[in-house]
């Protein structure tokens, strides 16, 4: 039963995030493709509390992240699905996300991969619904403009034998 003014709707959105990588198409890939690697640049784990990151990156693959930013925060959750995998220039895939075991946003993202000079250039596009109330693409926009600032950085500081 419906508790008195909650909102029942999903409001659908879409935007597109492109950066530039100085390092190579391949190593940039990579990065997604690699659990320890992924691990620490998106999984939040030198910040957030992480109690689950698992992946397989395959096509018809989950990908499964479980996390908090502190212990008084309420548990999220981002479950994705890989639909679609060409090495070096594209990743689809579907995720949805919970908070407190409540689901807020489902959503689809292409990932493109291309070489720009020496290094590389990602655009990532992504149709997002925002479900019951929950409105935050603006927060969504900055959430993934801060995972592709934290993937720059965790490339700056690979050593160059793992280049």
């Amino acid at each position: 039963m419906m508790q008195p003014g909650s909102i029942r709707a999903a409001k659908p959105e879409t935007f597109t995030v492109e950066r530039r990588y100085d390092h190579p198409v391949s190593l940039v890939f990579w990065a997604f493709t690699n659990l320890e690697a992924k691990r620490i640049w998106y999984g939040g784990e030198s910040t957030w509390e992480v109690s689950k990151h698992t992946l397989d990156f395959t096509v018809g693959g989950w990908e499964h992240w479980r996390g908090r930013p502190n212990a008084e925060a309420p548990w999220m959750t981002n479950d994705g699905l890989y639909l679609d995998i060409l090495p070096d220039e594209r990743i689809i895939h579907q995720y949805n996300m919970t908070m407190a075991d409540r689901l807020f946003t489902v959503s689809q993202q292409v990932l493109e991969f291309s070489t720009q000079g020496t290094g590389s250039h990602i655009k990532l596009t992504e149709q997002i619904l925002f479900i019951d109330g929950v409105d935050h693409l603006e927060d969504r926009i900055g959430g993934t403009q801060g995972m592709l600032d934290n993937l720059d950085a965790y490339l700056n500081k690979i050593p160059e034998n793992v280049k």
